[in-house]
């Protein structure tokens, strides 16, 4: 029985197969065409895809680049024009105490040759040293404390642990160069406090200075703070918070920086 049996199994002809193995049969045929076309499909589509990520990617590069050299140039030239503003400001102030033939004219030209010299040969760096920057701005006040007959209320306190932190060149100045402008009224009284706290990487810089008359009727505040904000947006992105507001006849600047 068995043999006759198998011999029937293996000679069994296609119709005679139950239709559930007929269809089965058939969708293994569709399969053996179907599926070379979806493994080509799918290799043309991973293909595609990682040609157009390394597009997409070196087009990103290339905006970077762009954008780098860009901010670069936009940021010399801001650096370019803080230089001649400080030089036209200091020499005003050395003028001023010739014309009052003033002992301190000789140790006032001595302080602007060493701001000059820092200009020169340090702010082309990316980086200086804070203690060389916060030098420069007490060195800077020094000259204009010599020129002010009544200057007890032009100080400046440095408080923090400075040792080998790094900023950018330049960044404060314009703000202490507003303040010296501004900051004396119709009498002749001078009043800029400047403090200046250092916490590990954290700079908080506070610059408070007396409204005089030029504030109220210059609406052209040269390059001062707009050209601060602009360095401070380029240089230190999401670094930094920068509050600057008139309370109590006073003009207020307060910023927080963090270091690299």
């Amino acid at each position: 029985v068995i043999p006759v049996f198998l011999t029937k199994l293996l000679f069994i002809n296609h119709e005679d197969l139950h239709p559930i193995f007929r269809e089965r049969e058939g969708m293994l045929n569709r399969f053996k065409y179907i599926f070379p076309i979806i493994f080509n499909t799918t290799f043309i589509i991973i293909g595609t895809s990682i040609r157009m990520y390394e597009e997409w990617n070196n087009n990103e590069k290339k905006n970077k680049e762009i954008e780098t050299v860009k901010n670069l140039s936009i940021i010399e030239g801001l650096k370019s024009q803080i230089n001649p503003h400080f030089l036209f400001n200091s020499l005003n102030s050395i003028y001023a105490l010739t014309t009052k033939k003033s002992n301190n004219a000789p140790e006032a030209v001595i302080t602007l040759s060493e701001l000059m010299r820092y200009m020169l040969y340090q702010t082309n760096n990316d980086y200086v040293l804070l203690s060389k920057e916060l030098e420069y701005i007490s060195n800077y006040i020094k000259l204009q404390r010599l020129r002010i007959a009544s200057n007890e209320n032009v100080t400046i306190n440095i408080h923090g642990s400075i040792s080998d932190q790094k900023i950018k060149p330049l960044l404060l100045i314009s703000f202490i160069e507003n303040a010296f402008k501004y900051g004396t009224d119709y009498k002749g009284n001078t009043a800029v406090k400047i403090c200046i706290n250092v916490n590990e990487n954290t700079l908080i810089f506070n610059c408070d200075n007396l409204v005089g008359d030029i504030q109220k009727t210059d609406d052209n505040s040269g390059i001062g703070i707009k050209n601060t904000r602009n360095r401070l947006e380029l240089l230190y992105p999401e670094n930094y918070t920068l509050k600057v507001e008139e309370e109590d006849n006073m003009f207020k600047v307060n910023l927080i920086l963090k270091l690299n």
